[in-house]
């Protein structure tokens, strides 16, 4: 399993030119995946009315349809929703459509992202910034879960990810020593 530093995250986002024509909403959507941990076909899935409200404003949760159809409510923090307006006011900005039913994520055609182009995006800011690991939208995914497991009981990971097993969330837990005897130094009440 693959997961970015923060240094790694900023390497990548450093790599994104602000005055490149689509360099405003790969970086919007880079942060995007990152905060929310959506999947690939999640994340190119979003409609505006998904992520804003009808009085432009970021929603506080969005709700996506996973793996098996299961539906979920995943929250946006603050850098998330700073990304959906980000997002929206570059496609705002670039003439592109932004009714409720129109696609957050879009091409120079104006047609919804496909999924192989978020991944391409992604590879060519990964060789761009000269990142060792490989990187694709899962990478992100796997990002984002691995933080809030450092945070959060693993049934809350469980549920952003929208994962069915408790165990296939298990992977995202990296105890070290430390945390192990900090926690053992709890349950002694020391």
């Amino acid at each position: 399993m693959r997961i970015l530093l923060p240094s790694q995250e900023q390497q990548l986002l450093s790599a994104i030119r602000p005055g490149e024509p689509f360099g405003p909403r790969d970086r919007a959507l880079i942060i995007l995946a990152l905060h929310t941990g959506l999947r690939s076909h999640e994340l190119c899935g979003l409609d505006v009315g998904h992520v804003m409200t009808w009085d432009g404003f970021p929603r506080q949760w969005v709700e996506v349809v996973g793996k098996g159809g299961h539906q979920r409510q995943v929250p946006l923090n603050a850098a998330a929703r700073q990304a959906v307006v980000d997002l929206v006011h570059f496609n705002r900005s670039r003439g592109f459509a932004v009714a409720e039913e129109s696609p957050l994520l879009v091409t120079r055609a104006h047609r919804r992202l496909p999924t192989r182009s978020l991944r391409d995006i992604i590879q060519r800011y990964r060789e761009r910034a000269d990142l060792d690991i490989r990187c694709s939208p899962h990478t992100f995914r796997h990002t984002m879960a691995s933080r809030l497991a450092a945070c959060a009981c693993l049934p809350v990971v469980q549920v952003v990810l929208g994962h069915v097993r408790l165990s296939s969330t298990q992977v995202y837990t990296h105890t070290t020593p430390a945390q192990l005897a900090a926690g053992l130094e709890r349950l002694a009440g020391g």
